[in-house]
């Protein structure tokens, strides 16, 4: 058998190299596993080793005090020539990253490579299973009313005790590992972020959140009555709530999670951002994001579990719904821009619209207004909460994907008005989300 360096194999001559058998066996398990084959010179020619009668067992326990996890190999020794060499296998670790002496190392080529910090986090994020017991998960998934069909299925996908970090994030009670995950809001005195009048950190599952964080919203902006006639009332929000759900849910789902820092709501007295950690994939850019319809998942499983749940449509269509409710709710369209390793998204009020707005949105935004927006604005508009309370008399039983196809709202709209709807006492739901109807109330 012919032995070359690559790799998934390492050649030593002795185990006086020790130390350097070690990083190459902790290298192949933090890419895809391999092999340092013991006795043999750099050519791949034998050097007709001894084996001593403690020698694997020495090294066995110098692998077991400088691996961590430790690393348990197969060894085999075989007869090569007139002398021996010793075949030490290891597999790809399904705990990474392994460090050995302290570091942690990666096989690239034939050269073991010392991983960079950067690298290291990614590894625990990706790798790190909380374990948690299967009836506290079962538990957490049924506070979830809205998402009981994804419930389901990642109950029947999960390994037994372990839960990926997306489903951690999105199912547990309380988020109590991943502190990045935590998502900050803020209302500040006038437009800088110096003097704090109301501030709150939301530490619940990911799949909760954002109705959380809307209540906060709410709790400090303004709300104004429009009366159109005797019985017509319009209510209308500083920001279109429809808007910042979607905003915040986009800000959950594609930010960064291997960055530490946390995602921010910050309000201001004439403007509203949401700070993302990452910045945009490489293909899109703050220019064409509001013109472009394509989705570049960051967090595959995340999107899967967001898309399940009816949170997302994986369309790449986000931005333009949220410009839509922009300008129904007669606010400019948002700005975007990239700041200190954060996507930024800002919403400004329908009072203020500064040249600053039409300078850096309005170049992007102005086809993408006329053509895309102007066709289905005066659409969403018209559709208001008499025709919904008309489809629900019709059909209590009718879902939310046949109300959005008889509107021509998006689901995310549809859900909003029927939340409206039953927080003003107008309608109620009876019996389970699967097999229930509505009740109209007036």
């Amino acid at each position: 058998m012919e032995y070359k360096e690559s790799e998934k194999l390492e050649l030593k001559a002795s185990f006086g190299e020790w130390k350097e058998i070690i990083i190459s066996l902790a290298a192949f398990a933090n890419k895809e596993g391999g092999t340092v084959v013991v006795g043999l010179n750099d050519d791949g020619s034998p050097l007709h080793l001894q084996i001593g009668k403690n020698t694997i067992e020495d090294f066995v326990n110098k692998l077991k005090h400088n691996t961590d996890p430790v690393l348990y190999p197969a060894i085999t020794v075989k007869t090569f020539g007139l002398g021996e060499i010793i075949e030490i296998f290891i597999p790809i670790s399904d705990n990474k990253p392994v460090f050995a002496f302290d570091k942690a190392w990666m096989r690239v080529g034939k050269s073991n490579l010392k991983l960079s910090a950067e690298k290291i986090r990614e590894y625990f994020l990706k790798y790190a299973y909380p374990v948690i017991d299967s009836q506290e998960v079962d538990v957490k998934f049924s506070q979830i009313e809205a998402a009981e069909d994804v419930m389901q299925k990642l109950k029947n996908q999960k390994p037994e005790g372990k839960l990926s970090l997306a489903q951690y994030l999105c199912f547990t009670g309380y988020n109590k590992l991943f502190p990045q995950a935590i998502v900050k809001a803020a209302r500040f005195k006038g437009n800088q972020p110096v003097h704090f009048l109301d501030a709150r950190d939301f530490d619940q599952s990911l799949l909760q959140i954002t109705d959380h964080l809307l209540d906060f919203i709410r709790k400090n902006i303004r709300l104004q009555y429009i009366i159109k006639g005797q019985a017509e009332r319009i209510e209308r929000w500083d920001y279109p709530m429809i808007a910042l759900r979607e905003a915040i849910i986009n800000a959950i789902v594609h930010r960064d999670y291997n960055d530490q820092g946390n995602i921010q709501v910050r309000i201001f007295d004439d403007f509203l951002e949401i700070w993302s950690p990452g910045l945009l994939p490489k293909e899109l850019n703050t220019g064409n994001i509001l013109k472009n319809s394509r989705s570049i998942p960051r967090n595959k499983q995340m999107i899967l579990i967001f898309h399940e749940a009816g949170e997302v449509e994986n369309w790449g269509t986000g931005f333009a719904r949220i410009v839509d409710a922009c300008i129904a709710n007669r606010n400019p369209p948002p700005q975007l821009e990239e700041k200190t390793g954060a996507f930024i998204v800002r919403f400004l009020k329908p009072t203020v619209i500064k040249k600053s707005s039409k300078k850096t949105v309005g170049k992007t935004v102005g086809k993408t207004v006329g053509k895309t927006v102007g066709k289905t604005v005066g659409k969403t508009v018209g559709k208001t909460v008499g025709v919904l309370l008309d489809l629900l008399n019709e059909n209590p039983s009718v879902t939310r994907e046949e109300l959005a196809n008889k509107t021509e709202l998006s689901i995310r709209g549809v859900e909003y008005n029927l939340n409206k709807l039953k927080k003003d006492g107008r309608i109620k739901r009876v019996g389970p989300a699967k097999g229930g109807h509505w009740e109209v109330l007036d």
